[in-house]
């Protein structure tokens, strides 16, 4: 290796040395050096009303009105509350890492042109400003005068990347301002129809475009997913051409009320260049940009908000089962310490079987569609079903389940408690084409 190569590599191992001590010793400070950091005000978080930030950002002025924090300048809309509230807090406990008189011109700090000015308003007192400059050799501090002092104090740099940050990041992007699990209406009109649900007890129900029992999981699911999604970017601060971004006649109109009463709206327009939406709350001015991943979302049909089980039932309330498959006739009952026997073949009557094996495919059945009005060809296949399954209650009730021999990789199946025809995978086939013998303890 040549003589020059060598000190090139000498000198690049001090360097890296010296720059990983000196950010060990300014990164990390030990608890006598955090003894002697002082406090840059004595004021409570809570205290602070008003905040203002200048930056290359731009000028961003901050009101708290009740508990939330709202932007009112240069436009006025809802803040992020946690981000608010997380600067809020570092003001409240701001301490000044070390103080000394500038040694040179304030350019040399970056204070001749701050980096951000921070202004803040205490309920009571006087109105404090922070001028923050460029970051020190480490980067973990930034240079900093406060409140119109000549010296120069080293803050931490969290306080200047917090407070830089542009319009965008500070304002609250969710598309609308609610608690998806106080939603109690749901109405969405899309390109699949108009699909209206109501929250009763003991779940959701569809009420148009017919009367049915809701898949509640999915419907909290949907209300869920609204209520946490967020928009991506602003097209428009105002809404004065609705059509421009197709708003007029939305693509998608979806309505939300409360128990409260209260009432929310959301519009989805067209596709942007991005393949994004645009979007408009009607409650505020603004035209949002929503990802197309949120369109998808809620361009839902009825079948995705339906019940898709094709039978409920309580096991506890069950005497009997019988089952007609392929291996003949099976028939167990259950006693009255919930032990499950076998009744029939005669062979193993009395014997104890795995009631799950039985019951489980039943109660855990889920559609893949529904035919409210099966077509001839669809009842065709449940003229000579495969399996038959029919359940006896202590009332007497006997609800029966017919299933059809595979139709390409779907079965179809029906009961005798709805109408409806349900479409099923054939692995339910398999689940219930045991011998009786397979059930036995």
């Amino acid at each position: 290796m040549k003589k020059s190569t060598l000190v090139v590599l000498a000198l690049a191992i001090a360097l890296g040395a010296f720059v990983y001590f000196y950010d060990s010793k300014h990164n990390t400070a030990t608890p006598s050096e955090e003894a002697s950091w002082k406090a840059a005000f004595t004021v409570k978080a809570d205290e602070i009303t008003g905040l203002t930030l200048k930056s290359a950002s731009g000028d961003i002025a901050l009101a708290k009105q009740g508990n939330s924090w709202i932007i009112t300048q240069p436009v006025e809309t809802r803040a992020d509350q946690s981000t608010i509230s997380g600067i809020v807090n570092d003001l409240s406990g701001l301490k000044i890492r070390r103080s000394f008189a500038a040694s040179d011109s304030l350019s040399k700090y970056g204070l001749d042109q701050p980096a951000v000015t921070i202004e803040f308003q205490p309920k009571s007192g006087a109105e404090h400003t922070i001028l923050l400059g460029s970051k020190d050799f480490s980067g973990s501090v930034v240079y900093a005068q406060i409140d119109g002092g000549k010296d120069i104090d080293t803050l931490p740099v969290s306080l200047l990347d917090e407070t830089a940050q542009p319009l965008s990041k500070l304002r609250d992007s969710s598309i609308l301002d609610l608690n998806g699990a106080e939603i109690t209406g749901i109405t969405l009109d899309d390109p699949n129809g108009k699909i209206s649900l109501a929250k009763q007890t003991p779940g959701w129900q569809i009420t148009n475009p017919k009367q049915l029992v809701a898949d509640s999981s999915a419907v909290d699911s949907f209300s869920s997913s609204i209520s946490s999604a967020k928009f991506t970017d602003v097209a428009s601060e105002t809404a004065n051409d609705l059509a421009k971004y197709g708003l007029v006649h939305p693509a998608v109109t979806l309505d939300l009320s409360t128990a409260k009463g209260q009432k929310f709206q959301l519009l989805v327009g067209k596709k942007n260049a991005d393949n994004n939406y645009y979007a408009h709350d009607p409650s505020r001015p603004m035209i949002f940009v929503v990802p197309s991943s949120l369109y998808d979302s809620i361009n839902k049909t009825l079948f995705d908000f339906r019940d898709k089980t094709i039978l409920h039932f309580d096991p506890t309330t069950l005497t009997s089962v019988q089952i007609q498959n392929s291996n003949g006739t099976i028939e167990c009952s259950q006693g009255k310490d919930s032990q499950w026997t076998m009744v029939r073949p005669a062979a193993s009557k009395g014997k104890s079987i795995q009631d799950w094996k039985i019951l489980d495919p039943i109660e855990d059945a889920r559609a893949t569609k529904i035919y409210d009005s099966p077509t001839a060809a669809i009842s065709q296949h449940l003229k000579k079903p495969e399996i038959t399954v029919t359940l006896t209650e202590k009332s007497g009730r006997t609800t029966t389940v017919e299933i059809s021999a595979a139709a390409g990789d779907s079965v179809y199946a029906r009961t005798s408690a709805s109408p409806e025809v349900y479409e099923l995978k054939t692995q339910i086939l398999k689940d219930l084409g045991f011998k009786a013998a397979d059930l036995i303890l």
